[in-house]
C-alpha cells in the first residue's frame, strides 16, 4: 500500500536538498544578472562596448518603444523572456520549498488575483495614463519583476506573521495580518495614483471614483476575513494585497472610462471572453470533483507521489491505492485549479485575439501568435489552437507524476502557463472594451 508503511526521513530527503535542475537554473540566473548588471553599469560608465550595445538593441529599447506605443518583441528577446522565465519556475520551486510555504491548490488561488492586476495595469499604461517615469514598468518584462516584487512584499507579511510565537493568539495574529495588508493596498493607491494625477491624460480625468474605489479596496482584508478564514497566513497576506491592487487599477479604469463617449465603450466581448471560460472551468470542476473526492479521502492528490517515492517506484507498485489513483486522475485533474485555470486561460487569450483582430482590427504584436495566425490565414484558427494546447494542458496534469518534493515545480508549472494565456486575454478584452 502506498500509505501504509511509514518512511523514514533521511537527511537527503529534506526540502533544503536541491535537484541538479534546481542548482543549474540558479546558477543560470545568477549568471544573467551580473551580465545584465554589468551591460548596465558599463553604459552608465559610459565606457562603449559589445556586451552594453547588444542589451540596448534587443531588450532596454524594446521596452522604451513599447511603453511609447510601439510593439516592443523580437526573436532574441522572445526567446530570453522564454528561457528566463522557465529558469525561474525550477529555481523559485526550491525556495518555495525551503520557506515551507504551501504547496496546495489554494496558493493558486491565492496567487490569481496578480494575474488580473497585471493585466489591468497593463491596460492603464496601454491608455496613457501612468506618467512616464512609470510607464515602462508596466511592460514585459518589467511587469513581471513588478507583479513578482509585490507577491513577495504582500508574503513577507503572512510568513512574519506566521513566525509569531505560540503565545501569540491565532486570533492577534489575523488582526496584525489584515491591517499591514491594508498598508501594502493603500501604499499601491498613493503610488499609483500619483503617477496617473500627474500624467498628461490622468490629469485631465475626473479620479473621483478612483478615490472612492481606492480608497475602499483599503478594507478589503475585513470583508474577505470568513471567506479566507481556511488560507494559511502568507495565502492570506498575498490574496488580500493582490485583490486590493486589483480594485486600485479597476478604480483607475472605471474613472478613465466615464471620461470616453458611449461608441468609444463596447461591453459585449466580455460576455465572450469572460463568459466562455468561466463555463469551462465551471464544467472541469463540476466533472473531475467526484473523483477528486476519492483521492482526497486517501489522503492523495492525482500526480503527486508520496512522500520517499520516485517514479520508478511508482511505476514498479503493485497495490489498491495505485489502482485506485489511476482510476481516478484523468476526471481528478479536472477540479483542480491549477489544471482547470490554465486551460480556461489559453481559451480566453483565443477568444480575445480572435475578436479583437476579426472584429476590431488589432494586431497581434507576439512574434509566435502572429506567425500561427499567418500560417493559418485567419485568427479563429489561432483559438481552435490555443484550444487544443487546453487539451494538451489536461494530458499533461493528467499523466505526469511529481515527486512530494516538486510539489512547488508543479504549482510554479500550472502558474506559468496560467499566466502565459490568462493575462494576456484579459488584458486583450480589457482594451476591447475601453477602446484602447
Amino acid at each position: 500500500m502506498l500509505r501504509d508503511e511509514p518512511l523514514r526521513r533521511h537527511m537527503t530527503d529534506t526540502g533544503y536538498v536541491l535537484y541538479d535542475y534546481e542548482k543549474w537554473s540558479i546558477y543560470a540566473l545568477t549568471a544573467i544578472t551580473v551580465l545584465l548588471l554589468s551591460a548596465l553599469s558599463l553604459n552608465v560608465l559610459d565606457i562603449p562596448n559589445p556586451l552594453t550595445d547588444f542589451v540596448t538593441e534587443y531588450y532596454v529599447d524594446p521596452i522604451l518603444d513599447e511603453s511609447g506605443g510601439d510593439a516592443g518583441y523580437n526573436e532574441t528577446n522572445t526567446i530570453t523572456y522564454a528561457v528566463v522565465l522557465a529558469l525561474f519556475v525550477a529555481a523559485l520551486s526550491a525556495w518555495l520549498r525551503i520557506l515551507d510555504i504551501d504547496p496546495s491548490e489554494a496558493t493558486i488561488l491565492a496567487l490569481l488575483p496578480y494575474v488580473f492586476w497585471a493585466a489591468l495595469g497593463e491596460v492603464i499604461e496601454d491608455s496613457d495614463l501612468f506618467d512616464i517615469t512609470m510607464a515602462p514598468l508596466f511592460v514585459s518584462p518589467s511587469i513581471h519583476f513588478q507583479t513578482a516584487l509585490w507577491v513577495i512584499i504582500a508574503g513577507s507579511i503572512g510568513y512574519h506573521v506566521r513566525g509569531y510565537s505560540s503565545s501569540v493568539e491565532e486570533r492577534e495574529k489575523n488582526r496584525i495580518l489584515e491591517s499591514l495588508s491594508m498598508i501594502a493596498i493603500f501604499s499601491q493607491f498613493l503610488i499609483y495614483g500619483h503617477s496617473i494625477s500627474v500624467s498628461d491624460v490622468g490629469s485631465g480625468v475626473d479620479l473621483t471614483m478612483f478615490a472612492v474605489i481606492g480608497i475602499s479596496a483599503t478594507f478589503l482584508p475585513i470583508f474577505f476575513r470568513e471567506s479566507t478564514s481556511e488560507f494559511t497566513h502568507v495565502q492570506k497576506s498575498v490574496y488580500f494585497v493582490g485583490c486590493g491592487g486589483v480594485l486600485v487599477f479597476f478604480g483607475a479604469l472605471v474613472s478613465f472610462a466615464t471620461t470616453l463617449p458611449d461608441d468609444k465603450l463596447t461591453l459585449w466581448p466580455l460576455v465572450i471572453v469572460l463568459g466562455i471560460p468561466i463555463l469551462i472551468c465551471y464544467l472541469m470542476f463540476t466533472s473531475g470533483i467526484e473523483s477528486s473526492r476519492k483521492l482526497s479521502e486517501r489522503g492523495f492528490v492525482a500526480g503527486i507521489l508520496p512522500e520517499g517515492m520516485s517514479e520508478s517506484d511508482y511505476e514498479d507498485l503493485v497495490s489498491d491505492d495505485k489502482l485506485l489513483i489511476e482510476e481516478n486522475r484523468k476526471k481528478a485533474v479536472l477540479a483542480y485549479p491549477v489544471v482547470f485555470l490554465a486551460v480556461s486561460g489559453q481559451v480566453m487569450d483565443g477568444l480575445a485575439t480572435w475578436i479583437g483582430i476579426d472584429y476590431f482590427g488589432y494586431e497581434e504584436k507576439h512574434l509566435l501568435s502572429a506567425r500561427i495566425i499567418e500560417e493559418f490565414g485567419n485568427t479563429f484558427g489561432f483559438t481552435l489552437i490555443k484550444a487544443g494546447l487546453g487539451l494538451i494542458i489536461w494530458w499533461f496534469f493528467a499523466f505526469a507524476n511529481f515527486e512530494h518534493k516538486q510539489q512547488h515545480l508543479r504549482l510554479l508549472v500550472g502558474l506559468m502557463i496560467l499566466v502565459v494565456g490568462m493575462a494576456p486575454g484579459l488584458r486583450g478584452v480589457a482594451r476591447l472594451v475601453i477602446g484602447q
